[in-house]
């Protein structure tokens, strides 16, 4: 199983219960299609950077789960006919954005922390 991300904008006309409802069908699909979702945080309400279907704000949720391939190519489906959802995106994470977003992912090696410095130091050489 692959790690995604996934960045959902709701329409910012539902109330906190409708969101939460919302968001919960996301993680039931995710789930359903033998995914396991991993973390979920709800930004909350937010200027949009442009106007999407008319409206100039937005209810931000990210959701970190690991799921089969043919699970993102159903819940992208999911997403074009669920009316709440303005915008997605969803990413599928490599071994260091893993490390990142989760600290305590399986993948996680604890040997990789002295591997940022360096790169620091490389990069010093470059300019």
């Amino acid at each position: 199983m692959n790690f995604y991300e996934n960045l959902i904008i709701l329409d910012p006309k539902l109330d906190s219960k409708a969101a939460e409802e919302a968001v919960e069908r996301i993680k039931d699909v995710v789930t359903k299609k033998g995914g396991e979702v991993l973390k979920t945080e709800n930004w909350g309400r937010k200027k949009l950077a442009y106007e999407l279907k008319k409206r100039k704000e937005g209810i931000y949720v990210l959701l970190l789960f690991k799921a089969p391939s043919h699970a993102i190519v159903e819940l992208e489906r999911f997403y074009k006919v669920f009316e709440p959802v303005i915008k997605f995106l969803i990413i599928k994470l490599k071994k260091k954005q893993i490390e990142a977003a989760l600290p305590a992912a399986p993948e996680a090696g604890s040997s990789k922390t002295a591997a940022p410095a360096p790169l620091a130091e490389e990069n010093k050489d470059v300019q």
